[in-house]
């Protein structure tokens, strides 16, 4: 029985020895305060030799525990394997708990306390947005047990925030309908199955979650919550350590997110043009990547593709969303609607200096071009003559007889999307490019009713993980 025990210790040592983070995190202590005057201690931890901006990941214990549940203890905790990837991380005690405790311990809260403990979730995101290394837009939850619910109420479809992972998670009503209605965010959810109001909870999450990328993974006897963690190690050492897919999905989740910034550019008539551009966190130094332009229509600007951007960037391709000349934030020489007819007909303009712009960056491969309404013919005098792009999306817009001259000389193929009861508008004319085009592994989409430009992505909700899942195809060849 010595022996036993004694080969289970050197098998952990082993085990942790081998599973040392590659780039040390050192945590230092911090604090905060909430809205409603709580002072918040935790741990902050930020990995050494690290250029450019980090996202983050967020620990919540569970009531019965405090940060340290989630620390280094025999071997590395989940903080710490996150914080080897080149990932910060801040642990931190709830109002009530640990260093947080205060003059209440959360033991005695009642239930309207405990409903207040999402306060430290949203005092704990305006703490890191100050934070000048941190890459705030690409956050992560990790919740155990009951602090699922501060987890998902702290977050209330907050699109800084990546991913939840829910550990033993028990979830009131009022937080699934949360999750309900931005059924987008990822999920990863684990569970042991003899825990059975989590299970139910659990369950139900996933139901609610329609990310392709959520996921939920059931356990037979190792226990509740992070001690889950300890359970596996002990019982199945040979295998795979709990913490370390958890932490390999998180971070996938993070860096699928990608960069953001805001650019600027030229057009050759001198006016400025504003725009977002995302690229995947892990740009290739080997290959070039191939890269999205969308274009808005005159009504909108380019904060309506801003889902469908984030969709391309988790297929591995980069995003650029801009505002035409006139519209959002390009607006130097004047707004749109009051410009002369003839300087609204150069838009077509800034499509060319967008891809131009966008092929000047060394990272970048075939480009593909989105067009909504007047934005599709601007996608289009944009790619004809232009071998830079590879691919076009045409939503909902008018082609002339000329402009159908033009695309059978290209080479490319295109996703026409329409309605039916736009027969005289776009219906027509699109079938008609589309069946002298077809050959070229193009596509046709035709939808009921009369759905104009971006009101297709509200009929279908699918519609721009398909087009994502085109563009990234079509590039790709």
């Amino acid at each position: 029985m010595k022996l036993r025990i004694w080969f289970s210790v050197v098998a952990l040592i082993l085990s942790w020895l081998l599973t040392q983070p590659k780039a040390h995190a050192a945590e230092i202590p911090v604090s905060f305060k909430t809205e409603d005057g709580w002072t918040i201690h935790g741990m902050l931890g930020i990995p050494q030799s690290m250029t450019g901006k980090i996202p983050v990941v967020i620990f919540l214990h569970s009531y019965e525990h405090d940060s340290s549940a989630y620390g280094q203890y025999l071997y590395p905790g989940l903080a710490q394997i996150i914080g080897g990837q080149g990932v910060a991380t801040l642990r931190f005690d709830f109002r009530g708990r640990g260093k947080s405790a205060g003059a209440k311990e959360l033991s005695t809260f009642s239930p309207e306390e405990l409903s207040r403990l999402y306060l430290d979730v949203r005092a704990a995101l305006v703490f890191l947005a100050s934070q000048s290394q941190l890459d705030t837009s690409r956050i992560g939850l990790v919740a155990e047990g009951q602090s699922a619910e501060a987890a998902v109420m702290g977050w209330r479809g907050d699109d800084r925030i990546k991913g939840l992972v829910l550990i033993s998670g028990r979830l009131s009503e009022a937080a699934k309908q949360e999750i309900a209605q931005h059924h987008q965010i990822p999920l990863y959810l684990i569970v042991s199955q003899e825990d059975r109001q989590s299970f139910r909870d659990m369950a139900h999450a996933y139901q609610l979650t329609q990310s392709p990328f959520s996921r939920i993974s059931v356990y037979k006897d190792v226990g509740v919550g992070t001690t889950m963690f300890s359970v596996w190690r002990s019982e199945r050492p040979q295998d795979k350590p709990l913490e370390e897919g958890l932490a390999e999905w998180m971070i996938e989740r993070l860096n699928s997110a990608g960069e953001t910034q805001e650019v600027s550019f030229q057009t050759e008539d001198d006016w400025i043009l504003h725009g977002t551009l995302r690229t995947p966190s892990a740009l290739s130094t080997n290959a070039k990547t191939p890269a999205v332009i969308m274009l808005h229509s005159s009504f909108t600007d380019r904060h309506v593709f801003d889902h469908l951007a984030k969709l391309m960037v988790q297929h591995g391709l980069v995003a650029l969303n801009i505002d035409t000349r006139g519209r959002g934030r390009s607006i130097n020489r004047g707004v749109l609607l009051e410009l002369p007819p003839d300087e609204r007909s150069k838009t077509m303009l800034d499509a060319k200096a967008a891809v131009n712009f966008l092929a000047s960056k060394s990272f970048t491969g075939p480009i593909g071009l989105v067009g909504l309404d007047r934005g599709a013919s601007y996608a289009l005098a944009a790619a004809i003559g232009d071998r830079r792009v590879g691919a076009l999306v045409l939503m909902t817009t008018l082609i002339a007889s000329k402009e159908r001259e033009e695309i059978t000389k290209l080479d490319i193929p295109i996703f026409y999307l329409t309605s039916k009861e736009l027969e005289k508008v776009t219906n027509s004319s699109m079938t008609q490019a589309y069946a002298v085009t077809r050959h070229r592994g193009s596509r046709l989409l035709v939808y009921n009713g009369g759905a104009l430009g971006y009101d297709l992505f509200e009929m279908d909700e699918t519609l721009e993980a398909t087009l994502a899942q085109w563009m990234k195809e079509q590039l790709s060849r």
